[in-house]
């Protein structure tokens, strides 16, 4: 275990702005309770017993607990997190094995204790689990941690036993509909839970468990249209010509995403060898598969005068990528970064087919988290080029009118401040009963 920890200038805290307006109708009954005692009661205070005195509590004091700093939608969506509570006045510290986020970590000043979880496969490591545990504890006592936020299994078997062995109050958040009912059931019996969509909560009360819908948030001064003059730099930069079509696939190339971003090179070189000459595809993504799908890619390119199939990898800037394509297919959090930067989606996910999203299906869309936890349809290469087509033939008013529609849907529903305002209402729940909330600043 090794800590690292930039030195940076110290900050004074970002003044709160008054919170958007939330739409109870749509928020579970539980959460509106919270929220009102809460504006009733006021800010949290610490209370010296005998003199009566009051003072504001000291900042609430997060342990995020991640298997490893990758790049995908947990830990992307962890770093948003991050980075608000820490604007909102929280102290977050992490613990997660060593990964290509470790810097943006470091670059808000927040500690990361490296901690091994997982091995190169991905896979936990069940050797060292009782070290891990050992060091999670002491984590605990020295950093005077408030709360621990786990959101992956390896790692939040080993954080909830030591959180429950110091009695702090444990958190998880599940983020899909993947889990074994044994972890489940330890769920149930041993944790405050949240989960990112209507579906996965429908599975978890299903299985006995009540749970918190905080949706995934993303930040729209982060992600969002770029100029013209701009897109064609990135553009001329990348090789892509400027006027062909460009579809991006970005996602985790692990598991079912794989197989999506298989189907997808085949249906779009059947499109590339018929009626589309100049279509290119942009492949943004790493995982367990990504050696597999490199050389899929090679083979296809092999087969065309010029290479069409362009693997950029794992990014960190992707609102650059996203500016220069002009259809995303993905699922989860890649809809809402896509969206946010008006860029037209066919979402594909986990669990099957949604197709190209527009305004009337958003509702619809957003329950299943696109695709990834619920489906009508599965998947085919048939519908997937429809699809395509359809995106790349749209009349360019409606698609104007579409995408913007859809940058204002996840402004007003998943901006990454509304969402955190919504998992600190959880957070004030389970720390409501102790005497030495620490959340004031937070209010």
């Amino acid at each position: 275990m090794k800590k690292s920890r930039r030195a940076l200038p110290k900050k004074s805290v970002i003044p709160l702005k008054k919170r958007t307006a939330y739409n109870e109708s749509t928020v579970p009954k539980s959460y509106a309770g919270i929220r009102k005692r809460r504006a009733k009661a006021g800010p949290l205070r610490l209370i010296l017993p005998r003199s009566g005195l009051e003072f504001p509590a000291p900042p609430l004091r997060v342990l995020m607990v991640l298997d490893q700093l990758n790049i995908g939608g947990t830990e992307t969506y962890t770093l948003s997190l991050t980075r608000e509570l820490l604007r909102k006045g929280a102290s977050v510290l992490i613990a997660a094995k060593k990964g290509k986020l470790l810097e943006p970590f470091l670059g808000l000043g927040c500690p990361v204790y490296e901690i091994d979880f997982v091995g190169d496969d991905y896979e936990r490591d069940e050797a060292n689990r009782s070290a891990h545990m050992a060091m999670l504890q002491s984590i605990i006592r020295t950093e005077k941690i408030d709360l621990v936020h786990a959101h992956q299994v390896p790692s939040g078997i080993v954080a909830l036993e030591a959180a429950r062995t110091l009695r702090v109050p444990f958190l998880f958040t599940v983020h899909g509909t993947y889990y074994d009912p044994a972890f489940l059931s330890v769920l149930r019996r041993s944790a405050t839970v949240t989960c990112v969509s209507p579906a996965v909560l429908s599975m978890l009360q299903n299985a006995g468990i009540q749970a918190f819908v905080v949706p995934n948030g993303v930040d729209p001064s982060e992600y969002h249209p770029l100029d013209t003059a701009y897109r064609s730099y990135l553009r001329c930069k990348l090789g892509l010509p400027q006027q062909a079509p460009v579809v991006m696939y970005a996602s985790r190339l692990s598991w079912e995403k794989a197989d999506i971003c298989e189907e997808t090179i085949h249906a779009l070189t059947l499109m590339k060898q018929t009626d589309y000459p100049d279509l290119q595809l942009l492949i943004v993504g790493g995982g367990k598969k990504q050696d597999e799908i490199q050389q899929i890619v090679e083979s296809k390119n092999e087969q065309t005068q010029s290479p069409f199939i362009h693997y950029a990898g794992e990014i960190l800037n992707m609102n650059a990528y996203y500016s220069i394509s002009d259809c995303v297919i993905g699922t989860g959090r890649i809809s809402l970064e896509a969206m946010s930067c008006e860029r037209p989606l066919i979402a594909v996910g986990s669990k099957g087919f949604c197709g190209l999203v527009k305004p009337q299906r958003y509702e619809q869309i957003w329950n299943c988290w696109f695709g990834d936890h619920d489906a009508d349809l599965p998947l085919t290469q048939t519908l997937l080029t429809e699809h395509v087509r359809k995106a790349l033939h749209e009349d360019r008013t409606d698609i104007v009118r579409n995408v913007r529609s859809g940058r204002s849907f996840v402004i007003d529903r998943f901006h990454i401040s509304q969402t955190t305002d919504k998992l600190i209402d959880v957070y004030a729940h389970m720390l409501k009963s102790r005497k030495d909330a620490r959340i004031s600043d937070l209010s």
